[in-house]
């Protein structure tokens, strides 16, 4: 093996504070890595991340499976990205993760600017109300689309 690559075992995954598996990949102490670090994010149904931002980490969140919802910004604006898409989230904007879906699981990939993966991690407690008020909405609008697209389709 090329002694300039190092190759990074994968942890078991640990729960975070919200009910998501976080498996960090690269990180410090895994690989000499001095500012990147990624992990896999799994995101149960009916799971929703609380608003949070990272004072000098920027984000890159790539959506593997599932639907979600990224709500950004002080006002926790919605933006629904799809399967395959990845979202780009600058250091300082606050941002919650919202799994759209009851029972299905979200499965992302999350790169930072922060070697330690989990360092640069705020909690904005004064944001969970803007958030929260909004989930439910949002997931109605899932469902019924789920359920009219289901409608449109011969069996």
């Amino acid at each position: 093996m090329d002694p300039t690559i190092t190759s990074a075992p994968c942890e078991s995954g640990h729960l975070a504070g919200e009910g998501e598996t976080l498996t960090p990949i690269l990180r410090t102490g895994v690989v000499p890595t001095r500012a990147l670090s990624g992990g896999r994010m799994h995101l149960p149904g009916a799971i929703s991340l609380a608003p949070q931002r990272h004072d000098t980490t920027e984000t890159a969140i790539a959506i593997i499976s599932g639907h979600v919802a990224v709500l950004s910004g002080n006002t926790m604006q919605p933006f629904h990205p799809k399967a395959g898409d990845m979202i780009y989230i600058p250091a300082t904007l606050p941002y919650a993760v919202v799994n759209l879906s009851h029972n299905a699981s979200v499965l992302a990939l999350i790169f930072r600017t922060d070697p330690g993966f989990d360092t640069d991690v705020h909690r904005m407690p004064e944001l969970d109300r803007a958030a929260r008020d909004q989930i439910p909405a949002l997931r109605r609008t899932h469902r019924t689309a789920l359920l009219n697209r289901r409608r449109g389709q011969t069996r």
